[in-house]
């Protein structure tokens, strides 16, 4: 599998993957990706953001796949939120599919609630707060085995952090649970050996600035890696 960085704000990243007739590399490919080049490659040494995201709505946590990540169909207006030090609210005019954003995550929730993490398409975290996750224990850990899209390569990814990057434990931040409906991107850390590799749910802090990256994967390949 060959991924391909892009770099500058969200928005211009994913306008050049379109234009290169391919797909945002999902966490799981980039986790992937990372195990076969090595923890001193690019890949691993630069963060990058994901087509998954999550979103804060009616008092919950909703983590969504990219086909219902609302920041992807409003990645300028969201860049510029985010560069006016704002959220990128989920209102009446957010839509998915022709209906509200926040409706369509709710449904997709419902309809996948008896779904095993990993076949979720929308994982409903509830209230779950920013919190530690060792490295030997990925697979225990709802929303990385989400993102993993299974216990296996969860696990994976969470002993290639432990053994080669020499990092015993990360931080998987989550956006804060207020009564208005937001949505906040995913940025997976590059490996600092030893220190911080950490996974960045409620982060908005390079979104609209022009020094974040993203990996461009054929389309083929993405629906593998889908799969």
């Amino acid at each position: 599998m060959e991924l391909q960085r892009y770099t500058g704000n969200f928005s211009k990243c994913l306008a050049e993957v379109v234009r290169a007739k391919q797909k945002i590399a999902t966490a799981k490919q980039g986790m992937e990706y990372r195990i076969e080049q090595g923890v001193d490659s690019d890949v691993c040494q630069g963060g990058f953001w994901c087509p998954e995201n999550f979103n804060v709505v009616d008092g919950r946590i909703l983590a969504a796949l990219g086909d219902y990540n609302p920041l992807i169909p409003y990645a300028e207006q969201a860049v510029n939120a985010h560069r006016g030090g704002k959220e990128f609210y989920l209102n009446d005019a957010v839509l998915l599919n022709g209906k509200s954003a926040t409706e369509v995550l709710k449904e997709i929730a419902e309809q996948d609630s008896e779904k095993p993490v990993y076949k979720k398409r929308v994982l409903d975290l509830g209230q779950t707060q920013t919190h530690p996750v060792s490295t030997d224990s990925f697979a225990d850990d709802n929303g990385i085995v989400f993102l993993a899209r299974g216990k296996i390569s969860a696990n994976r990814y969470g002993l290639f952090l432990k053994n080669k990057a020499r990092t015993p434990k990360i931080t998987f931040c989550l956006p804060f649970v207020s009564q208005e409906n937001y949505s906040r991107g995913f940025w997976l850390c590059g490996l600092d050996l030893g220190d911080r590799s950490d996974f960045f749910g409620g982060y908005h802090g390079v979104f609209g600035g022009d020094y974040g990256s993203l990996f461009g994967v054929s389309c083929k390949r993405s629906a593998e890696g889908a799969s």
